[in-house]
């Protein structure tokens, strides 16, 4: 069926690029400085820069599009993704990443006739703090909205007005929107990996899986080069996850092939530390998704040596998962990366929270995955979240001893604190406060210089997450509050409601009036 719809969308983009070679429409005339900090897109643009494009169509002056993309705390390269693919399609775009309120941008751009498209991608934090911009800019134009929160509580996204939600692979999802405002149609079906709000009800559209070989993971043109994305999707059921909740848990690999030719671009550009996206970086290459494949990893990270890269691999942000760190792994990662740093995720010093949160692991993996990556020559950072659903005294008394017992061994630990993420099945479940035998316990590893993470800033955060899904949590016609999330709420929902959430400003008003 994937290959059926990638074959479709082939057609259509030879089919645009044949048209526009016969109809050789000129371009649209310039009006002075309009395309300044914009990036042309050329039509038939190769995937690989250098390769050369596989063909020039002029598209008809009326379907262009103007592309704003919201950087988001600094994350630019969040974008290149989707950049590349769009640059790929075969779609007369230009493209801007814009570091504050692109309402400004648009307005001008629309009032000379232009298309516009608004991308954002924003986790749940950055939902927060951009629900009232996002809702501003939503009003002058076509407004999409991709990341974490997007997919995980679409319907929050489209009552602020966005004209579609991203669920899935952004990629396609970006490249059919912008198609559909190219055009001149609407959205009141949903593209792929989409949802829309029309006549009142939530529609969400068909899921279509990228490959990741079909799009480059940097967008030079633009400066953007992230860490080289070389797994999507995850096959554990990790409760408080979103990752395994995403993309109906498909996992796949970018081919060492695609991995090199990018690598190389960046060794070009002057950025030789090659870091790697993956949920779970010794997997790369796995079979089974539950033994490391050292011949794979042995293989990647060779071709991005080969092209004069250096690798980093199981830190940030490729971490690992317990089973995962074997002592075959460990020896191809100690002769070919760079990184003296092993991420390992434990989460809990407790075996029956680990059963409880579907972890598919135990506390003696993790001690014994943090003594092979120290006998190997790296230094374990061990990742803990404190406040977990279900988490009694006797559990917190496990985590701190397993704590200890890791610090004492040599171990870093990079602290967390529970987050009800959108879209996992602990999004209802309302944070704790910090357990008085955590706090202790912080107090004495800090002047260990043993600690990372930033569980203070999540304690707060935790909470404000939770009050936004207990204000709307699910896609009904109109917002349904959870029942008595009002006492732990109210106070955040007078904060945030008038000046970021105008939409859901009566619902707030309604919950007052009946407390």
């Amino acid at each position: 069926m994937q290959s059926l719809i990638r074959l479709a969308r082939m057609l259509k983009l030879l089919s645009r690029r044949l048209t526009g070679l016969a109809s050789n429409t000129p371009d649209t005339p310039m009006i002075p400085g309009e395309n300044r900090g914009f990036y042309s897109s050329p039509i038939g643009y190769s995937v690989f820069p250098g390769r050369g494009a596989v063909g020039v169509a002029v598209l008809s002056s009326g379907s262009r599009v103007y592309v704003l993309m919201r950087s988001v705390y600094g994350g630019r390269n969040a974008f290149a993704p989707v950049a590349s693919a769009l640059a790929a399609s075969g779609l007369d775009v230009r493209i801007r990443i814009v570091e504050s309120s692109p309402e400004p941008i648009a307005r001008e751009l629309l009032a000379r006739g232009r298309r516009v498209v608004v991308m954002y991608g924003v986790t749940s934090p950055a939902f927060l703090e951009l629900a009232g911009e996002i809702h501003r800019v939503s009003r002058i134009a076509p407004t999409i909205v991709g990341g974490p929160h997007a997919a995980g509580a679409y319907w929050q996204v489209l009552r602020l007005g966005a004209a579609a939600a991203v669920v899935g692979d952004g990629e396609i999802a970006a490249v059919e929107v912008v198609e559909r405002v190219a055009e001149g149609m609407g959205l009141e079906e949903p593209p792929s990996n989409t949802a829309v709000r029309s006549g009142g009800r939530f529609k969400v559209g068909p899921v279509a899986l990228a490959s990741l070989d079909d799009y480059t993971p940097h967008y030079p043109q633009l400066g953007l080069y992230p860490p080289i994305e070389i797994m999507r999707g995850c096959s554990y059921r990790c409760r408080f996850c979103q990752v395994p909740w995403e993309f109906k848990s498909q996992v796949r690999f970018r081919s060492v092939g695609s991995v090199a030719k990018a690598a190389a671009d960046y060794v070009a550009a002057g950025k030789r530390e090659i870091r790697f996206i993956a949920p779970i970086g010794f997997a790369y290459g796995s079979e089974d998704l539950r033994t490391p494949n050292p011949a794979a990893v042995e293989e990647l990270l060779s071709s991005v040596r080969a092209v004069g890269g250096k690798p980093y691999l199981g830190s940030f942000p490729s971490e690992t998962r317990p089973e995962f760190v074997t002592p075959e792994i460990l020896r191809v990662v100690r002769r070919l990366a760079y990184n003296r740093r092993i991420s390992i995720g434990l989460q809990s010093g407790s075996d029956m929270l680990l059963e409880r949160i579907g972890r598919g692991h135990g506390v003696d993996e993790a001690v014994r995955a943090a003594g092979l990556a120290l006998e190997h020559g790296f230094t374990p950072v061990v990742d803990i979240i404190f406040g977990m659903p279900g988490e009694d005294e006797e559990d917190v008394v496990e985590t701190v001893k397993a704590m200890y017992r890791l610090s004492e061994m040599g171990a870093r630990l990079r602290l967390h604190h529970f987050l009800p993420l959108p879209g996992t099945p602990f999004a209802r479940i309302p944070p704790k406060p910090l357990h008085p035998l955590y706090r202790r316990a912080v107090l004495k590893l800090l002047g260990r210089g043993v600690l990372e993470g930033y569980w203070r800033e999540q304690e707060r955060l935790g909470l404000e997450i939770y009050c936004m899904t207990a204000l709307d949590p699910a896609p009904t016609r109109e917002p349904q509050p959870l029942r008595g999330s009002e006492r732990l709420c109210s106070s955040v929902w007078k904060a945030i409601a008038p000046a970021r959430l105008e939409p859901y400003s009566g619902v707030v008003e309604g919950l007052e009036h009946r407390a």
